[in-house]
């Protein structure tokens, strides 16, 4: 009888260990791979992997956004690349993005992407949402420039990069041009 108690006894253990480990440690290494792994895979140093980046991260060194500044604040590619409306849209955008750059960098030629002609295009590349995480005081600090006004006021399809057209990567047509030419 008592080798039968403590055979419950053993037994509720291992399920309390079970339960322990299914409850909070699993869910907390699946937590910190993901986060390490979306943190690995938005700074620039990741980005330039792919050679086709290289005058994107160059552009981007010059600006303040990149780290140019007094403070030595840098935002990562992903702050203003993917969009920031919630995580499910941020992690499918960021998947989606991936897969199709890094089939391009391995089966296509991304040295013949006319990436002047795609930065006409800019807006399709740079999410408002990502814009508007830092700059949150915006809207209350711009209120008497017009633009900013209709902006926050619903009343114009611009976004941020339709008038601030360098934001993030100064002098990008030189980096572009000459990474062409080069």
């Amino acid at each position: 009888k008592k080798i039968n108690e403590m055979n419950k006894f053993a037994r509720f253990g291992i399920y309390l260990t079970i339960a322990f480990v299914a409850l909070f440690v699993l869910p907390f290494l699946s937590w910190l791979i993901g986060e390490e792994s979306f943190t690995a895979t938005s700074s620039a140093d990741f980005c330039v992997g792919c050679h086709s980046m290289e005058p994107f991260v160059a552009a981007n060194a010059d600006n303040h956004h990149g780290g140019n500044n007094d403070f030595g604040i840098k935002a990562s590619c992903t702050a203003c690349h993917l969009p920031h409306n919630n995580s499910a849209n941020y992690l499918y955008v960021k998947a989606r993005i991936g897969i199709h750059d890094m089939w391009v960098e391995t089966f296509g030629n991304p040295e013949e992407i006319d990436w002047l002609a795609k930065s006409e295009h800019r807006e399709e590349f740079v999410y408002d949402s990502g814009c508007m995480t830092c700059h949150v005081e915006l809207e209350e600090a711009t209120k008497d420039e017009e633009e900013h006004t209709k902006y926050f006021a619903g009343q114009t399809t611009s976004k941020c990069v339709t008038c601030h057209e360098e934001v993030g990567h100064s002098n990008i047509k030189k980096h572009l041009l000459k990474s062409k030419y080069d």
